[in-house]
Order: C-alpha cells, then sequence, then structure tokens
C-alpha cells in the first residue's frame, strides 16, 4: 500500500494540475522547515524529489495526509485537498473502506453550449482524471464493495464544477462518487473484443462506448460474458456499477438487462463523432496528465527498449510517443500502420508527451490493407458451413411474375471479406437480421453470388459469438463503386449501389435512366416488373444486381431476373412489389 500512498502523492497531488509553478513553490516553502529544505532545495527541487523526500521522512504513508494538511492552507488547493482525502479512503484498511463510500469517477457533463451536448474537453476521445485512481487499485477496492453490501456506498454525492473548452462555451461537470445502484437506459455505440489483462490471474475485460440521447459514457466490463449484451445499436439497461477514472465499470452479468425491444433511442451524429472520434494530438498537450485517451492514429515510428516498445504517432496538428508495455508488446505494428488505442495514460516524460499503456489498455492494429474491395467470388456446391454477419438485406420481392416466385437479396461479411447472397426461401428473412451472426450452409456460388435455396441452410449460432467487422469492411461492403471505375470493369460484372437519376426516358417496353456522381455518367436500362417502380429525375436509385453492359459506346447497367430496384428520398417512394 506504501507505493499506493506515494503514487497518490506524486500523480494526483504534486503533478495536479492546480499544482502549477508558483502553487509547487508555496507548497515547498510550508513544508521547508519539516524536510529541512535548505535555500538551494527550495529552488532546485522537482516534483519527484519532493515525493521522494516526503516518502523518506514520513514513511508510514509517503507523506500524504502532511501534503493533505499543507493544500488544505493553501486557498487554491482545497479542492486538491478534498480530492485528495477521498483517495487516501480508497487505500485505507479494509475496517474503514467498509464505512466509507469510496468511489469517485467522472460519468459525463451537462454543458450550456448552443448543441447542449456533452462534450469532454475540446474534442472527442478523451476524458480527464480529476478524481482519478490508479487501475490497480480500482478492482480491490470494488470486490471490497461486492463482498460487502451493507456498506454505504450506494449512497451519490455530485459535485459541480465550472470548466472552459476552446470553443469558448462554459459547461458544468458532474461528479459522481459513490456505488450507482439504480438503472440507466444506454444505446451501445462501439465495442472492443475480450482480451486479458491480467494474464498471471488469466483476468478479462472488454472496453465499450454507451451514450443516452445527451452524453456518452466509456465502460469497461469485466465480465465478457456480458459481450452478448453490448451489441452496437442495442439499448440496454446497467446498473449497479461504479465510477472510477472517468469510466463505468461493471463486474456482474446482473448489471446488465435487456429494455423492451420497442424501446427507442435518438442518438445525434455529433454525439456519435465525439463518443467515436480520434482527438488532435495538439488538443492532447492542453490536457491535464493522468487523461485517459481513445483514438486511432498513424504510426510513424517504432523503438523497442527492453521490455517497453516506443511507437511514434502523428497526425495534421503535431507528433507524440505511445509507450505499451506487458501483454501488448505481442502485438504486430509497424510504421504506416494505423493504431487503434483505448484507455491509454496521457503523461510526459521530459520535454515528451506521451500516451502511455496501463492495466486495462487496448490495442489493435487495423488490417486495412488486406481488406477486399469487392465481394468474394465462390464458385460451385458448398456444404460446410460458414459464420457470417449480416449486414444488409432487401425486402423480399416477387422476381416471377407468372409462377409467384419470390426472393431478396442480403450483403453479409466475415471478418476478412464479404458476399453478396441471393436467398430464394422468403422464410429465411426473419434470420437475416443486420448484426446478427448466422451459419450458412449448403450453398452454390454462381456468378459472384452466394445462392441459398432452403431453412435447411441457414441455422443460429451461440449467443455469445461475437465477431468484429472494421468499418472499413462495412463501407466497402455497402458502398457505392465510382461509375468511373465501372468503366474499367468486366462486361457482366454485378453492380450494387444508390445513384442520382439525371433523366428518364421510356422506349417500348424498357425505361432508360440516366445517372451520375462527381466521376462520370452511366445508363440503367431497366424491363418488366421493374418498369412500374414510379422513378424520376432528381431522385436517388437503389440498385442491387444489375449487370454492366455496353450499348454501342454506352456503357448501361441492365437489369436482369434477380434484380432489385428501390427509389429513396424521393417526394413519392417507389418499391417494387
Amino acid at each position: 500500500i506504501m507505493s499506493e500512498y506515494k503514487t497518490i502523492v506524486l500523480q494526483q497531488g504534486l503533478e495536479d494540475v492546480a499544482v502549477d509553478d508558483y502553487q509547487f513553490r508555496k507548497i515547498k516553502s510550508l513544508l521547508r522547515k519539516e524536510l529541512n529544505l535548505t535555500k538551494k532545495m527550495q529552488n532546485d527541487y522537482d516534483r519527484i524529489q519532493m515525493a521522494d523526500l516526503l516518502e523518506d521522512t514520513f514513511p508510514k504513508d509517503a507523506g500524504l495526509d502532511k501534503l493533505i494538511e499543507v493544500c488544505q492552507s493553501i486557498r487554491d488547493l482545497e479542492e486538491l485537498a478534498q480530492r485528495l482525502k477521498t483517495e487516501r479512503e480508497c487505500q485505507a484498511p479494509r475496517s474503514l473502506r467498509n464505512r466509507k463510500c469510496l468511489f469517485p469517477g467522472f460519468f459525463g457533463f451537462s454543458g450550456t453550449s448552443t448543441s447542449n451536448i456533452q462534450q469532454s474537453s475540446s474534442s472527442s476521445g478523451f476524458y480527464t482524471n480529476s478524481d482519478k485512481q490508479s487501475p490497480n487499485h480500482s478492482n480491490t477496492s470494488r470486490s471490497s464493495i461486492q463482498r460487502n453490501p451493507g456498506s454505504s456506498c450506494s449512497s451519490m454525492d455530485r459535485v459541480q464544477k465550472c470548466v472552459h473548452h476552446s470553443s469558448s462555451s462554459r459547461s458544468i461537470i458532474w461528479y459522481w462518487t459513490g456505488h450507482h445502484r439504480d438503472p440507466k437506459q444506454v444505446m451501445v455505440l462501439k465495442v472492443t473484443e475480450p482480451f486479458t489483462y491480467d494474464l498471471i490471474n488469466n483476468k478479462r475485460m472488454f472496453h465499450a462506448t454507451v451514450a443516452t440521447e445527451t452524453e456518452f459514457f466509456r465502460v469497461k466490463v469485466f465480465d465478457t460474458a456480458l459481450k452478448n449484451k453490448f451489441i452496437p445499436q442495442k439499448i440496454i439497461a446497467i446498473s449497479d456499477y461504479f465510477g472510477v477514472s472517468g469510466f463505468l465499470e461493471i463486474y456482474g452479468v446482473s448489471c446488465v438487462s435487456d429494455v423492451n425491444v420497442n424501446q427507442t433511442m435518438v442518438i445525434s451524429n455529433t454525439l456519435r463523432r465525439r463518443a467515436n472520434g480520434t482527438p488532435k494530438i495538439k488538443d492532447l498537450f492542453s490536457q491535464t496528465k493522468g487523461t485517459y485517451v481513445n483514438g486511432r492514429f498513424v504510426v510513424t515510428k517504432k523503438n523497442e527498449r527492453g521490455d517497453f516498445i516506443y511507437y511514434g504517432i502523428e497526425d495534421d496538428t503535431g507528433k507524440m510517443e505511445v509507450v505499451v508495455s506487458g501483454p501488448l508488446t505481442c502485438i504486430k505494428c509497424e510504421p504506416d500502420n494505423k493504431v487503434q488505442l483505448i484507455c491509454f495514460q496521457l503523461t510526459s516524460r521530459g520535454d515528451t508527451w506521451q500516451l502511455k499503456s496501463v492495466s486495462h489498455s487496448y490495442m489493435q492494429t487495423p488490417n486495412n490493407g488486406n481488406l477486399p474491395k469487392e465481394p468474394s467470388k465462390v464458385e460451385g456446391h458448398h456444404r460446410d458451413p460458414i459464420q457470417v454477419m449480416v449486414l444488409k438485406v432487401t425486402e423480399p420481392f416477387t422476381y416471377d411474375l407468372i409462377d409467384g416466385k419470390r426472393m431478396f437479396h442480403a450483403t453479409v461479411a466475415t471478418e476478412t471479406e464479404f458476399f453478396r447472397v441471393k436467398v430464394f426461401d422468403t422464410a429465411l428473412k426473419n434470420k437475416f437480421i443486420p448484426q446478427k451472426i448466422i451459419a450458412i450452409s449448403d450453398y452454390f456460388g454462381t456468378s459472384g453470388f452466394l445462392e441459398i435455396y432452403g431453412a435447411s441452410c441457414v441455422s443460429d449460432v451461440n449467443v455469445n459469438q461475437t465477431m468484429v467487422i472494421s468499418n472499413t469492411l462495412r463501407r466497402r461492403a455497402n458502398g457505392t463503386p465510382k461509375i468511373k471505375d465501372l468503366f474499367s470493369q468486366t462486361k457482366g460484372t454485378y453492380v450494387n449501389g444508390e445513384f442520382v437519376v439525371t433523366k428518364k426516358n421510356e422506349r417500348g417496353d424498357f425505361i432508360h435512366y440516366g445517372i451520375e456522381d462527381d466521376t462520370g455518367k452511366m445508363e440503367v436500362v431497366v424491363y418488366g416488373r421493374l418498369t412500374s417502380i414510379n422513378c424520376e429525375p432528381g431522385n436517388k436509385l437503389r440498385l442491387v444486381c444489375f449487370e454492366l453492359t455496353s450499348r454501342e459506346d454506352t456503357w448501361q447497367l441492365k437489369s436482369v431476373r434477380h434484380s432489385y430496384m428501390q427509389v429513396i428520398n424521393a417526394r413519392r417512394r417507389g418499391t417494387q412489389p
């Protein structure tokens, strides 16, 4: 516990943002006699040397009580003294912990800016750590609380604090302390894979980002069985959680429950961007040391030194160093890669600002370079099952009016590739639900599609099964090709996409539409059942399974038997029967 006291004295005390150079000189002056500081020591000692001296002089608690006493006597440091008291209580023996409310944590804050959306500092991706606790003792403390349900930690304290952002808006930060039992409904925005953060004891966890309609939260989940609850876009209720160092911490399955399936929650694009975004490096320089950072950065250099790996990262505003240790050194990451960092602590060494891994840090190198840009093509009959996630599905439609035959299209993916699927049994529509993981088997590969003909070809998988589809792969699977790129494709290629209609020309049994984007123009030719869909110039047209062909000097996307067409964002919507 001695090392924990010294950590508080140094990182939460002497290195706190409130202790600027002037206040630090005050502290040294007030401790001059008790620490036997000479004039030279007063002038030369830095914060680390002062922490060492306090530890030597007051070995029982590394000088924490004395530092609190001094801070209480300085008007501008009274709030810091209170925070240090709370940190001291967190390190108290169990007999005291059972009687105290232990867990200060920053959950979020309510702003008075015009957007009225909560914002961590001036950018997304990082959050302050004004009431921070060390990662090492947070787990121990939480375990003590759970073993002592009768403790008073179910109470909550709220402290109001004004802060100024770079945007000059004035916001109110609310700090909650203690154990929060009441349920809160949130939408899951982002989730990491479970990972082992303690190799010796094989302890596992995962990170998540969740939001209400007005604020967002970082979450640490220490029961990986909850991964099947934390599904992006799903609304859940969380309760019995703890606020620690800017995170909500969840320790048991009973802390998360489903909500009514009809429950809705509208998360604005602005809030999503702030929750999922990456802070600018220049903005990190103005943050408090100890702040925890999430973000995706470009790696510029790599240097292995002993048990550590030092990465250089940069963006268009600056450069910074990332220091990783322990399990994260096993992750393959090279210059020019992008690296995703979660729960990295902002610190500095000399004149160098750093993002340093801690016990709960997560790091991933997105493998964008090897992800396909086109759907994978499979030929022939395949009996063995493959597990895929459903990304996109059309409504069932009649493709053969004479015999009343119906089907629907879908896009599915593994973690490394995506497929176009034709499903000829519409009873399977209840299996093809976006974000759901299914197993498909006994399918046929034909002309770039997987074809499924019977209900027995699709089955559910274990509810605990997870699959991480990168944003890059999702964009490529669901995206629209540029028209100029279609000119270089092989005739007979099947195309999906959304295009703006510029003209319409009816010729006998056919309708010819002009489409264009910022790279070129092309013609779409439809016939048969698709001619009954009302589509006019200015509409946006969604095409699925249109064949690339040409007629004289004109490139065309031509409807075929299994084509699907839908008009979107039109005054009058039209979808095929």
